[in-house]
């Protein structure tokens, strides 16, 4: 048997497969360095496996395609009858080929986690959870195309059928993305039986560990109806093909209801400094950026100490903490832990998050407030770090001059009344009272 597959891997087309999705999927990761886009990916092991299974919408067609290819094999070179001749039955002679096409296809998607994990191992504080599950799944879902194309071009032994399936499932598949636009990203529903993710995940989520178990069950039915229809020599256990992924339908079916990227605990934990300072905390997700916190993050305290009741730690306001912002903590916003100015970002709001979406009509009123109030703790405006257009900042020089000509206690009262807004998730430009005609 391992003579057979060797000959199969040299003189199929199955090593190609490997190789070229191996190849684009390693391009489709490294590409987006000339954007800058890499921390799509290389931030967390579980980011670079959902960002891998994203990619499959181009990868599964090729894989299909591929299949269809290699199974047209004896048709182009003529030597179907020839074989037909043969005592061996067809299953003996061609099962080393399919076993070929799916490791082969399996091989070429985790040669692509290879190669991104030199670049995830540097940055990743926390690994994330059930990545390789994920990981997993998104590799026999690729050998389930290979597969499943082995069978379809079997059936279908035309020149052009190889071409059809690719171009057709590429287009299947770039439509269903459209339809699940309008979705709800958290519960994607029957998009989980497509073998891509559609959208991208925070290195706060996971993948649910039912989504991965459900997606296995029913890939590894499309797997098995593949190989099925690819081996079957008779019209009646060709028919026999399709009880394998409706098996996998059923079981797969449970994880259509769960939310599918569940915040993870683990990501969310905080790790804090331990010396005799004030205490600094970052998610365990983030937990490779403390250093480079602690020094702008004690700043800040002092600068947030003229304020009555001033907070003594900073924390990261990690989503899905399930708490209120105690009166003691100023929290940063995750977004802004990249920052290079981060004593400015963690004054903003006076150590509170902003609590409106950039959706909102008063998004933009509030997040003056919350700059005119770094200024000021700051003691200098505009903040470190900031960069307008010119009408915005004449707008918020406006505000500065009308807030600093006011009595230093009406000054501190305003700035403390934005810090308690901002720890009720209040109205923080109500709360400045300068602006927009207040």
């Amino acid at each position: 048997m391992t003579g057979i597959l060797g000959i199969e891997l040299r003189r199929s087309s199955a090593l190609l497969a490997g190789a070229v999705t191996a190849v684009l999927g390693v391009a489709g990761l490294y590409v987006l360095g000339f954007t800058g886009q890499t921390a799509l990916w290389d931030q967390q092991w579980s980011l670079l496996a959902v960002f891998q299974r994203i990619m499959l919408v181009l990868l599964w067609p090729l894989a299909l395609a591929a299949g269809a290819w290699q199974a047209g094999r004896d048709r182009r070179d003529r030597i179907e009858e020839l074989l037909g001749t043969t005592p061996a039955p067809d299953r003996r002679r061609l099962w080393p080929g399919a076993l070929a096409a799916a490791l082969s296809l399996a091989a070429g998607y985790l040669l692509v986690l290879a190669a991104g994990s030199a670049k995830v191992a540097t940055a990743a504080g926390h690994p994330g959870t059930g990545w390789w599950a994920v990981t997993a799944v998104g590799a026999l879902a690729l050998a389930a195309a290979g597969l499943l194309g082995l069978g379809v071009g079997r059936l279908l032994p035309y020149a052009y059928t190889p071409a059809v399936l690719g171009v057709g499932s590429l287009a299947g598949l770039l439509a269903a993305i459209e339809l699940t636009r309008f979705g709800d990203p958290g519960k994607p529903g029957a998009a989980l039986l497509l073998p891509y993710f559609t959208s991208t995940i925070s290195d706060f989520q996971t993948v649910d560990g039912a989504v991965s178990a459900g997606q296995a069950w029913w890939f590894g039915g499309l797997a098995a109806g593949g190989l099925v229809l690819f081996l079957a020599s008779n019209r009646l256990v060709r028919l026999l093909a399709v009880v394998p992924p409706a098996l996998g339908l059923a079981l797969a079916t449970p994880m259509l209801t769960v939310p599918a990227f569940p915040i993870d605990p683990a990501a969310v934990a905080e790790v804090c400094t331990t010396d005799s300072g004030p205490k600094v905390c970052v998610t365990a997700a983030h937990s490779r950026r403390l250093p480079t916190l602690v020094g702008p993050a004690r700043e800040a305290l002092l600068l947030l100490a003229k304020l009555p009741n001033a907070p003594v730690s900073v924390h990261e306001a990690a989503p899905g903490a399930g708490r209120p912002q105690p009166a003691t903590e100023a929290w940063l916003d995750p977004d802004n832990l990249g920052s290079t100015e981060l004593t400015a970002r963690i004054l903003a709001g006076a150590g509170t998050p902003i609590c409106v979406s950039n959706e909102d009509d008063d998004y933009l009123e509030v997040l003056r407030a919350r700059a005119i109030t770094a200024a000021w703790l700051h003691g200098s405006h505009p903040a470190p770090g900031t960069v307008l257009t010119t009408e915005e900042q004449t707008h918020r020089d406006t505000m500065w001059t009308a807030l600093v000509a006011l009595p230093t206690a009406e000054q501190e009262r305003r700035i403390t009344a934005v810090r308690a807004a901002g720890l009720d998730c209040g109205d923080q430009a109500a709360a400045l009272g300068i602006g927009a005609g207040r």
